[in-house]
């Protein structure tokens, strides 16, 4: 788009009154705000906190009442948590780790419940078997995503409390005070092996073992292609009027517009 224009007036383009590559877009205010940071000829004054050369995250609690407000004025960079580098590089992770280090568990389990099925059935049946109970278990990851964002990362915390600031901001406040910050749009591998490791002692004590090791596969695929998909509409560059150049500027809209709708996975939160 900037290649598109370089050189014009681009005013009525970003009110969106003219279209560019076939698309009108209305740009928030919060786009406005983060343009603001390259204006050469302004002098930025910066938030202490996204200024801090040391790690941020144990004084977010102090907001308050402003923590809702702040985190939700978008800002175009990164934060530093903590200040111990081997805690901070625990936070960033680049997105095809995800996939590198998930899938070939996806892969493991789907062969060790095809082999399991196996010992009582013929291959066609095994692999029926496990087809069923993997869909199974890609369609209960996104209820659980959609059960999490609807209820759990757009709770809003008390102000009178640091810890439930401090909790929710790791949870989902980190991610709309900086929806731009690519080592921070996938979950790290190293928390999110304590989630896998607790999540597989309740399946596999609950589920006979080719059964859990379907669901399980499945449930993770699940992730590893919402954390991929999210990825994507930050980052990638859909065709114009495309299903997914819509879903990118339909979830953009959750983050720069209205947090409350435009999450990617539904059409309306409300």
């Amino acid at each position: 788009v900037l290649h598109r224009l370089a050189g014009e007036e681009i005013g009525e383009y970003v009110r969106g009154e003219k279209r560019i590559m076939g698309v009108r877009h209305e740009h928030s205010e919060a786009a406005y705000n983060m343009l603001e940071r390259y204006n050469v000829n302004a002098i930025q004054k910066g938030d202490p906190l996204i200024e801090s050369k040391t790690g941020m995250l144990f004084q977010v609690g102090s907001l308050g009442s402003e923590y809702w407000h702040w985190i939700h004025q978008p800002y175009d960079g990164t934060l530093r948590l903590f200040d111990s580098n081997v805690l901070e590089s625990m936070t960033r992770t680049s997105w095809w780790v995800v996939p590198c280090v998930w899938m070939p568990c996806v892969i493991a389990f789907s062969l060790f419940s095809i082999m399991a099925f196996n010992n009582a059935t013929d291959v066609y049946n095994s692999v029926l078997l496990w087809s069923a109970w993997f869909v199974i278990g890609v369609l209960t990851w996104t209820l659980t995503e959609y059960s999490l964002h609807r209820w759990v990362f757009h709770w809003k915390p008390s102000p009178d409390s640091p810890n439930q600031i401090l909790l929710h901001f790791l949870a989902h406040g980190l991610h709309h005070k900086t929806p731009m910050d690519g080592d921070r749009l996938v979950f790290p591998p190293v928390p999110a092996a304590i989630i896998v490791a607790f999540f597989y002692t309740i399946y596999s004590n609950t589920f006979q073992w080719p059964v859990f090791c379907a669901f399980g596969a499945g449930k993770l695929f699940g992730y590893v292609m919402y954390d991929m998909v999210h990825y994507y509409l930050h980052h990638g560059s859909p065709r114009p009027r495309s299903n997914m150049h819509y879903r990118k500027v339909y979830h953009h809209n959750h983050h720069f517009k209205n947090f409350d709708v435009g999450e990617f996975w539904t059409r309306k939160i409300h």
